[in-house]
């Protein structure tokens, strides 16, 4: 049977000014895959990510996300179908039960009840204790932070997950818990799109790409 494509990449470039990043890439992502980019810092890995979610412009080629196109027009509508954790989260939150919910606050994630229930299914998932939900953002490890945010991602239910270095604060018996969580998530009808220097993590992905 064929799966649904959710991610087409085709013959994108990015360039600031006279520096192109890259140039002729291309990707198709299904639903049930994860692909992996790496490659040396400066390359446009992240800056692929933003292009996919409209923060970067390509100087030629498209995006298609969902069967929409990228446009200036469906940005919004774009950034709708897709989940987005970045390396560096700048969170306002002074609770972890805040951090959680606040993305459910949001405009674009209203019809998505956000459920403690399910939330601690994932915790324990990805090796993570309860009692982390009533803690201080400032009183948790940078791991715990990564694995609490893939799991708030995943209840989003959205077509399309970008993470950037998801296993970066974590150990190898941590990375093979994320790795079997997002793997069963994907099974439900989504995809991962992912950066990362992890070689262990890439091994575990389905698509491996190097910038």
């Amino acid at each position: 049977m064929e799966t649904r494509t959710i991610l087409q990449i085709d013959n994108a470039c990015i360039a600031f000014g006279a520096d192109t990043l890259f140039s002729g890439f291309c990707l198709q992502l299904h639903e049930g895959e994860i692909a992996c980019i790496s490659g040396q810092s400066g390359r446009g890995k992240t800056s692929l990510l933003n292009a996919v979610l409209g923060f970067v412009p390509l100087k030629a080629g498209s995006i298609t996300v969902n069967g929409i196109l990228l446009e200036k027009g469906t940005i919004d509508q774009i950034r709708r179908q897709v989940a987005w954790i970045p390396q560096e989260l700048a969170l306002p939150s002074e609770w972890v039960k805040e951090m959680v919910q606040l993305p459910f606050n949001l405009k674009a994630n209203r019809a998505t009840p956000f459920s403690l229930d399910k939330l601690f299914a994932c915790f324990d998932e990805l090796g993570l204790e309860e009692e982390l939900y009533d803690k201080r953002v400032n009183e948790i490890s940078g791991g715990q932070r990564q694995r609490i945010m893939i799991a708030v991602a995943t209840l989003m239910q959205k077509p399309l997950l970008i993470v950037d270095e998801p296993t970066s604060a974590l150990d190898s018996d941590s990375t093979d818990k994320v790795l079997a969580f997002f793997r069963k998530r994907m099974r439900e009808g989504s995809a991962i799109l992912a950066v990362s220097h992890d070689q262990g993590f890439a091994q575990g992905c389905n698509q491996m790409i190097t910038l």
